[in-house]
């Protein structure tokens, strides 16, 4: 910290997080006092999925009556305050939004509070620059499980400009993030409003210029015109490439796995964005798009469009979206779908004008949730540029 301290831009100063914020946890809740229903119950798995914008994805709660009761005598999280997760995964921050009502499970989570002398905001992008990680991990204890203790993070040392550099600091980077975050719900809009219109047209058959006259299929009634096939024989379903985890890179053209994207790697096997669906492991069945010049991995089977199928990429996209190849999962150690297997899916063939119809009015939506796509990375790639160097005071902010 020394030749740290050297280094201070001018008018910053050195201080402790218990010097500038009251650091504190929960009230413990037991597991028998858990619902189904009532005031949300986080943990650090939750925290994580809202720092990452991401649905909460347990439904944990206690009752009113209880969160009230503690509320009153001891407080509950409020507007700007913060929580950091404390154990497993270390130094997610999360700051509380207008409005909400929660509460948090005690020794998972530390609580922020009563700042004085610190921004909230920038106490945020201190935690998750280098600087501010760095400081953490030092302050770990525990070995097969590490974890932040309250008595460990107050003595956490922060250099720290003056208060209103904090702020034009904190705007900085809010700005770029409230950016990307319009971007992202732009995106989500576009992907609803796509999912609509397919299922408006190819589940309940509302779709332009519709007949009345219906037939039977192995499937219920189809329109007129339609037919029941199997996707190996619209799409050649082929295995993507091994890749070993070691071989990729922090730039480049994007690699997708089981998961979705995985990282970068300096090659790209297709061109144009295609379907995947996962192969093995517990996310066998899953639907990934990849992004344009993209690596697949072979856990994921590639639906490849044959070249005298009437189908598009749009409606194959979300054809698979909204179908459940889980159905073709087998294996209990190991899930996995096969080619074989995956061959057998039926599949609902419209008309080829009306699934043309469908791509002209969806393409330009795809384009779209496209460029804001690149526009989010290229906004996160300056936010990361300037985070490390604004913690630093390598940047001078004009106030």
């Amino acid at each position: 910290m020394a030749d740290q301290a050297s280094t201070i831009p001018k008018g910053w100063k050195m201080t402790t997080l218990g010097e500038v914020a009251e650091i504190t946890s929960s009230k413990r809740i037991f597991a028998e006092e858990y619902l189904t229903s009532g005031i949300p119950f986080y943990r650090g798995k939750e925290i994580i999925e809202k720092f990452n914008r991401d649905e909460v994805s347990t439904g944990l709660f206690i009752s009113e009556n209880k969160f009230d009761e503690i509320k009153k005598k001891f407080g509950a999280p409020e507007i700007g305050e913060m929580l950091l997760t404390s154990v497993g995964t270390l130094g997610i921050p999360y700051l509380v939004k207008k409005n909400e009502q929660f509460y948090f499970k005690d020794g998972n989570l530390t609580w922020f509070k009563n700042f004085n002398g610190i921004n909230n905001t920038f106490f945020y992008y201190w935690i998750i620059s280098d600087l501010g990680k760095e400081q953490l991990a030092s302050h770990t204890i525990g070995s097969t499980q590490q974890a932040l203790t309250i008595f460990g993070l107050k003595s956490v040392s922060v250099f720290l400009p003056p208060l209103s550099e904090q702020i034009a600091i904190a705007a900085v980077l809010s700005s770029l993030d409230n950016k990307i975050e319009l971007l992202r719900e732009q995106n989500k809009t576009l992907e609803v409003t796509a999912q609509a219109i397919f299922k408006e047209w190819f589940v309940n058959f509302n779709f332009p210029n519709a007949i009345d006259k219906m037939i039977d299929s192995e499937l219920g009634e189809i329109p007129e015109g339609w037919r029941i096939g199997q996707l190996g024989d619209e799409v050649k379903i082929v295995y993507g490439k091994n890749l070993p985890t070691e071989s990729l890179t922090k730039s480049g053209y994007a690699v997708f796995g089981a998961n979705g994207q995985i990282g970068f790697y300096d090659k790209f096997i297709y061109e144009r964005p295609q379907v995947l669906v996962s192969c093995r492991g517990e996310a066998s069945g899953k639907v990934n798009i990849s992004l344009p010049e993209s690596f697949v991995t072979n856990n994921s089977l590639v639906l490849e469009i044959a070249d005298d199928s009437d189908l598009n990429f749009c409606f194959l996209k979300f054809f698979s979206l909204n179908n459940d190849y889980t159905n073709f999962v087998t294996g209990s150690a190991q899930p996995q779908i096969t080619i074989d297997s995956l061959k057998n899916c039926d599949l609902l063939i419209p008309k080829k004008e009306v699934m043309d119809l469908f791509n002209i009015t969806v393409e330009p939506m795809d384009k779209k949730q496209l460029s804001n796509f690149h526009q989010i990375q290229t906004l996160s790639a300056l936010r990361d540029t300037l985070l490390p160097k604004l913690m630093k005071g390598e940047i001078e902010v004009k106030i």
